[in-house]
């Protein structure tokens, strides 16, 4: 019974890979600001693109989830224009090996630097 038990917790291991979480501040240059209109079926939304300024704190799992990253207006304390830096609360969770994108970034609590 004890081999079995292992055995399962073995696998799960495995399938799950070395999970982790990491949580820090990061700074981001405002890269562009899109724009896409209200339509009659469509509310309109803006787009704020955000790329990393410098090294990441140490821990950060991949860097290029960060290049490129969207985040609402909204989320941003304070209006920004493209050329602008922020700082934000970033937090990267790896999901397991099985997963297409094994790591996922989130962005969170932004605001001018």
């Amino acid at each position: 019974m004890r081999k079995i038990a292992v055995i399962v917790l073995a696998s799960c291991l495995v399938l799950t890979g070395c999970a982790g979480d990491w949580q820090a501040e990061v700074r981001l240059k405002v890269t562009k600001i899109e724009e896409e209109p209200a339509q009659p079926t469509f509310p309109g939304r803006t787009d704020v693109w955000l790329d990393p300024i410098g090294e990441l704190p140490d821990g950060a799992f991949d860097r290029e989830n960060f290049v490129g990253k969207i985040v609402q207006p909204e989320e941003i304390d304070g209006d920004v224009k493209a050329g602008d830096e922020v700082v934000c609360i970033a937090k990267q969770r790896t999901v397991g090996a099985l997963q297409t994108n094994t790591v996922q970034t989130e962005l969170f609590r932004c605001r001018r630097a």
